[in-house]
């Protein structure tokens, strides 16, 4: 069952007030003003970037000499930036990586995402069904295909953020992902609900470039 919060949660209100639609926002600038990730003419991408704090924080702070691509099953609730791609797509299809072969009309960013992004960001996550083995496992499918998006189209030295639940199979992915990055640090944001299971799993310093 779907858990319900207090609409006078203070973060709610504070995006609210702030103009953005969710409260997950300030998760992600929390980890930025800690982690320093995120640059003026940076080109970056967000997975699951519905319903749009992500993609609208991302893109004021990497600037309109930036790009920012987001991607998600869901519409946004939001109009994206002028610096800003948004492309409805379910990131497990097999045809994932064709966005950036063939880019959409509207907006414009490389013809192969390959090697050209400097920060790839996950937020997310699977409907929760309360079973807390079935919902990192279902977490895990979904952080597992970012770190490979991200292998696939970081440029050298590019960072990755990742939502993640804490439990079984959970150290695994953390050993993965050192494998690829020169610094990775689990990180827990102020506005991550209490009693919640969620982190977020911070790389910095991409080592490996793949070509597809």
């Amino acid at each position: 069952m779907k858990r319900e919060f207090s609409k006078n949660d203070f973060f709610t209100q504070k995006a609210k007030k702030e103009g953005y639609p969710a409260r997950s926002v300030y998760k992600l600038q929390e980890i930025d003003e800690k982690f320093k990730l995120l640059q003026k003419g940076f080109f970056v991408l967000d997975l699951g970037c519905a319903p749009g704090s992500w993609l609208l924080y991302i893109g004021n702070k990497v600037s309109m000499t930036g790009k920012v691509v987001g991607v998600d099953i869901l519409d946004l609730n939001i109009k994206p930036l002028n610096n800003t791609v948004f492309i409805k797509k379910d990131v497990l299809s097999d045809d994932f990586f064709d966005i950036f072969s063939r880019p959409p009309r509207s907006g414009s960013f490389p013809t192969s995402g390959v090697g050209r992004f400097n920060v790839v960001v996950s937020d997310m996550a699977p409907n929760t069904t309360g079973l807390l083995e079935l919902d990192v496992a279902n977490c895990l499918e979904l952080t597992q295909r970012a770190l490979e998006i991200s292998i696939e189209v970081l440029a050298k030295n590019g960072n990755f953020v990742c939502k993640i639940f804490e439990g079984p199979g959970t150290d695994n992915f953390v050993k993965e992902t050192k494998k690829y990055f020169q610094m990775v640090k689990r990180y827990r944001p102020q506005a991550v609900r209490r009693g919640s299971k969620e982190f977020y799993l911070i790389a910095k310093g991409f080592k490996i470039i793949k070509i597809l």
